[in-house]
Protein backbone atom coordinates (compact mmCIF):
# COMPACT_ATOMS: atom_id res chain seq x y z
CA UNK A 1 0.00 0.00 0.00
CA UNK A 2 1.35 3.43 -0.95
CA UNK A 3 0.24 6.64 0.80
CA UNK A 4 1.38 10.23 0.22
CA UNK A 5 2.15 12.79 2.94
CA UNK A 6 3.85 16.16 3.12
CA UNK A 7 6.26 14.92 5.82
CA UNK A 8 7.17 11.41 6.91
CA UNK A 9 9.15 11.04 10.13
CA UNK A 10 11.02 7.90 11.15
CA UNK A 11 11.17 7.69 14.93
CA UNK A 12 8.59 8.55 17.60
CA UNK A 13 10.95 9.75 20.31
CA UNK A 14 10.88 13.35 21.49
CA UNK A 15 12.85 14.60 18.46
CA UNK A 16 10.50 12.88 16.05
CA UNK A 17 7.45 14.17 17.93
CA UNK A 18 8.89 17.70 17.92
CA UNK A 19 9.25 17.55 14.14
CA UNK A 20 5.71 16.18 13.87
CA UNK A 21 4.35 19.07 15.94
CA UNK A 22 6.25 21.70 13.96
CA UNK A 23 5.04 20.25 10.66
CA UNK A 24 1.44 19.77 11.77
CA UNK A 25 1.24 23.34 13.05
CA UNK A 26 2.13 24.46 9.53
CA UNK A 27 -0.87 22.59 8.18
CA UNK A 28 1.16 19.77 6.65
CA UNK A 29 0.03 16.15 6.41
CA UNK A 30 2.32 14.19 8.72
CA UNK A 31 3.01 10.49 9.28
CA UNK A 32 5.32 9.00 11.91
CA UNK A 33 6.83 5.53 11.63
CA UNK A 34 8.11 3.81 14.77
CA UNK A 35 9.69 0.37 14.80
CA UNK A 36 8.42 -0.46 18.31
CA UNK A 37 4.81 -0.62 19.41
CA UNK A 38 5.43 2.36 21.69
CA UNK A 39 8.33 4.67 22.44
CA UNK A 40 10.86 2.67 24.49
CA UNK A 41 14.16 4.42 23.79
CA UNK A 42 16.18 7.23 25.32
CA UNK A 43 13.21 9.62 25.38
CA UNK A 44 11.39 7.37 27.86
CA UNK A 45 14.51 6.69 29.93
CA UNK A 46 15.44 10.37 30.21
CA UNK A 47 14.90 12.62 33.21
CA UNK A 48 12.29 14.90 31.64
CA UNK A 49 14.10 18.12 32.54
CA UNK A 50 13.29 21.16 30.39
CA UNK A 51 16.37 23.19 31.32
CA UNK A 52 17.07 26.81 30.43
CA UNK A 53 19.43 28.27 33.03
CA UNK A 54 23.05 27.34 32.40
CA UNK A 55 22.69 26.64 28.70
CA UNK A 56 25.44 28.25 26.58
CA UNK A 57 24.73 31.82 25.54
CA UNK A 58 23.39 32.54 22.07
CA UNK A 59 21.47 30.14 19.89
CA UNK A 60 21.54 27.25 22.39
CA UNK A 61 19.99 29.38 25.14
CA UNK A 62 17.39 30.80 22.75
CA UNK A 63 16.45 27.30 21.63
CA UNK A 64 16.13 26.25 25.27
CA UNK A 65 13.77 29.15 25.98
CA UNK A 66 11.74 28.34 22.88
CA UNK A 67 11.57 24.66 23.88
CA UNK A 68 10.45 25.60 27.37
CA UNK A 69 7.70 27.84 25.99
CA UNK A 70 6.48 25.04 23.72
CA UNK A 71 6.33 22.58 26.63
CA UNK A 72 4.50 25.13 28.80
CA UNK A 73 1.89 25.61 26.07
CA UNK A 74 1.50 22.00 24.96
CA UNK A 75 1.57 20.23 28.35
CA UNK A 76 -1.86 21.38 29.58
CA UNK A 77 -3.44 20.83 26.16
CA UNK A 78 -2.07 17.27 25.99
CA UNK A 79 -2.88 16.43 29.61
CA UNK A 80 0.81 16.22 30.56
CA UNK A 81 1.55 16.96 34.21
CA UNK A 82 4.35 19.41 34.94
CA UNK A 83 5.67 17.79 38.12
CA UNK A 84 8.30 20.41 38.95
CA UNK A 85 8.82 24.09 38.19
CA UNK A 86 11.84 26.31 38.76
CA UNK A 87 15.46 25.86 39.78
CA UNK A 88 17.49 26.83 42.85
CA UNK A 89 21.26 27.16 42.46
CA UNK A 90 23.34 27.54 45.63
CA UNK A 91 26.69 29.32 45.90
CA UNK A 92 28.79 27.95 48.75
CA UNK A 93 31.89 30.09 48.19
CA UNK A 94 32.40 33.79 47.46
CA UNK A 95 33.83 32.89 44.04
CA UNK A 96 30.63 31.04 43.17
CA UNK A 97 28.54 33.99 44.35
CA UNK A 98 30.57 36.24 42.05
CA UNK A 99 29.72 33.95 39.12
CA UNK A 100 26.01 34.22 39.95
CA UNK A 101 26.30 38.01 40.20
CA UNK A 102 27.95 38.11 36.77
CA UNK A 103 25.26 35.84 35.35
CA UNK A 104 22.55 38.14 36.71
CA UNK A 105 23.95 40.94 34.56
CA UNK A 106 23.28 39.00 31.34
CA UNK A 107 20.08 38.74 29.31
CA UNK A 108 19.90 35.06 30.26
CA UNK A 109 19.02 36.04 33.86
CA UNK A 110 15.76 37.76 32.88
CA UNK A 111 13.18 36.76 35.48
CA UNK A 112 15.75 35.21 37.83
CA UNK A 113 16.41 36.34 41.41
CA UNK A 114 19.64 36.44 43.41
CA UNK A 115 18.93 36.15 47.13
CA UNK A 116 20.75 35.57 50.38
CA UNK A 117 21.07 32.00 51.62
CA UNK A 118 18.70 32.56 54.55
CA UNK A 119 15.97 33.83 52.23
CA UNK A 120 16.45 30.78 50.03
CA UNK A 121 16.11 28.54 53.10
CA UNK A 122 12.86 30.26 54.05
CA UNK A 123 11.40 29.95 50.54
CA UNK A 124 12.62 26.38 49.93
CA UNK A 125 13.07 24.56 53.26
CA UNK A 126 14.27 21.38 51.53
CA UNK A 127 17.45 23.14 50.38
CA UNK A 128 20.65 22.32 52.27
CA UNK A 129 21.75 25.93 52.71
CA UNK A 130 24.25 25.35 55.51
CA UNK A 131 27.45 27.18 54.56
CA UNK A 132 25.90 28.76 51.47
CA UNK A 133 26.55 32.46 50.82
CA UNK A 134 23.91 33.14 48.14
CA UNK A 135 21.35 31.45 45.95
CA UNK A 136 19.75 32.08 42.59
CA UNK A 137 16.16 31.23 41.71
CA UNK A 138 15.12 30.60 38.11
CA UNK A 139 11.39 30.29 37.34
CA UNK A 140 11.96 28.94 33.85
CA UNK A 141 12.71 25.24 34.35
CA UNK A 142 10.09 22.53 34.01
CA UNK A 143 10.12 18.79 34.55
CA UNK A 144 7.74 16.21 33.14
CA UNK A 145 7.63 12.47 33.74
CA UNK A 146 9.00 11.12 30.47
CA UNK A 147 7.34 7.71 30.71
CA UNK A 148 3.89 9.28 30.67
CA UNK A 149 4.59 12.54 28.82
CA UNK A 150 5.82 10.95 25.58
CA UNK A 151 2.78 8.66 25.05
CA UNK A 152 0.39 11.51 25.90
CA UNK A 153 2.18 13.81 23.48
CA UNK A 154 1.88 11.25 20.67
CA UNK A 155 -1.81 10.67 21.41
CA UNK A 156 -2.47 14.42 21.43
CA UNK A 157 -0.69 14.87 18.09
CA UNK A 158 -2.86 12.18 16.56
CA UNK A 159 -6.14 13.46 18.00
CA UNK A 160 -5.64 17.22 17.81
CA UNK A 161 -3.38 17.59 14.77
CA UNK A 162 -4.24 14.52 12.69
CA UNK A 163 -0.71 13.09 12.75
CA UNK A 164 -0.84 9.46 11.53
CA UNK A 165 1.24 7.01 13.55
CA UNK A 166 2.36 3.61 12.26
CA UNK A 167 3.59 1.70 15.32
CA UNK A 168 5.64 -1.46 14.90
CA UNK A 169 6.86 -0.46 11.42
CA UNK A 170 10.61 -0.56 10.86
CA UNK A 171 11.89 1.70 8.08
CA UNK A 172 13.87 -0.48 5.66
CA UNK A 173 14.77 2.02 2.98
CA UNK A 174 14.60 5.73 2.20
CA UNK A 175 15.16 6.92 -1.35
CA UNK A 176 14.24 10.44 -2.31
CA UNK A 177 10.72 10.97 -1.07
CA UNK A 178 9.93 7.27 -0.73
CA UNK A 179 9.95 5.50 2.64
CA UNK A 180 9.54 1.74 2.62
CA UNK A 181 8.69 -0.62 5.46
CA UNK A 182 7.88 -4.33 5.27
CA UNK A 183 4.17 -3.48 5.32
CA UNK A 184 3.82 -0.31 3.26
CA UNK A 185 5.45 2.42 1.20
CA UNK A 186 4.94 6.08 2.02
CA UNK A 187 5.74 9.05 -0.20
CA UNK A 188 6.51 12.50 1.13
CA UNK A 189 7.83 15.88 0.11
CA UNK A 190 10.18 15.70 3.09
CA UNK A 191 11.54 12.73 5.06
CA UNK A 192 12.96 13.25 8.54
CA UNK A 193 15.09 10.55 10.20
CA UNK A 194 15.10 10.63 14.01
CA UNK A 195 16.84 7.37 14.94
CA UNK A 196 17.60 8.22 18.58
CA UNK A 197 20.40 5.99 19.85
CA UNK A 198 20.18 3.67 16.83
CA UNK A 199 23.42 4.38 14.99
CA UNK A 200 23.01 1.55 12.49
CA UNK A 201 19.96 0.88 10.36
CA UNK A 202 18.56 3.22 7.76
CA UNK A 203 20.17 6.36 9.24
CA UNK A 204 23.69 4.90 9.28
CA UNK A 205 24.87 6.47 5.98
CA UNK A 206 23.89 9.95 7.16
CA UNK A 207 25.46 9.46 10.59
CA UNK A 208 28.71 7.80 9.52
CA UNK A 209 30.64 10.97 8.78
CA UNK A 210 29.97 12.38 12.26
CA UNK A 211 31.87 9.67 14.16
CA UNK A 212 29.15 9.25 16.79
CA UNK A 213 29.28 6.70 19.58
CA UNK A 214 26.97 5.99 22.50
CA UNK A 215 27.78 7.31 25.94
CA UNK A 216 27.57 5.12 29.01
CA UNK A 217 25.03 6.48 31.45
CA UNK A 218 23.42 4.60 34.31
CA UNK A 219 19.99 5.71 35.53
CA UNK A 220 18.71 5.22 39.07
CA UNK A 221 15.16 6.03 40.15
CA UNK A 222 14.86 7.11 43.78
CA UNK A 223 11.94 8.18 45.94
CA UNK A 224 12.85 11.33 47.89
CA UNK A 225 11.38 12.04 51.32
CA UNK A 226 8.29 14.23 51.48
CA UNK A 227 9.06 17.93 50.98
Amino acid sequence: MSVAYDVVIAGAGIVGLAHALAAAQRGLRVAVLERDHRCVGASIRNFGFVTVTGQPAGDTWRRARASRDIWARVAPEAGIDVVHRGLWLLARRPEAAAVLQAFMRTEMAAGNELVAADEAAARAPALRTEGAVAAMWSPHELRVESRTAIPKLAAWLAERHGVVFHWGHTVLDVAGGRVRTAERTLHAGRVVLCPGTELTGVAAPALARHGLHLTRLQMLRVRPPAG
